[in-house]
């Protein structure tokens, strides 16, 4: 095959993994990490992918935003209503009160921070 067809080949094979990605949705995001990070993620890529295989980053990244989005939702699912306000939760007040030790968003916000 000659640099010119391998070229063509690589850019139809890349225009077609566009249109996959746009069909679903699919965005790119960078993200900024120091070496250190990146050592702890490829070490967890490896380990997570177990016998089958290292994780790439993009997979592994993304499960962990599952997780985490479906841990989110349970937590919020529980929270009910604020002893103060009696306002559902998340919200609740708004924070108008988070000066109030009773209420939410001075005492119990952080259930939901990471």
């Amino acid at each position: 095959m000659t640099d010119d067809a391998k070229k063509s080949a690589a850019r139809k094979r890349k225009a077609k993994e566009r249109e996959r990605n746009k069909a679903l949705g699919i965005k790119k995001t960078e993200v900024k990490l120091s070496e250190r990070e990146r050592a702890m993620l490829d070490e967890l890529c490896e380990v997570r992918g177990g016998v089958r295989g290292a994780y790439s980053a993009d997979e592994f990244i993304s499960t962990l935003i599952r997780r985490d989005h479906a841990l989110m939702k349970s937590q919020v699912a529980s929270l009910g209503k604020c002893a103060h306000c009696n306002k559902a939760l998340p919200a609740g007040c708004g924070g108008a009160f988070k000066g109030q030790y009773e209420c939410f968003h001075f005492k119990d916000f952080k259930i939901l921070s990471l």
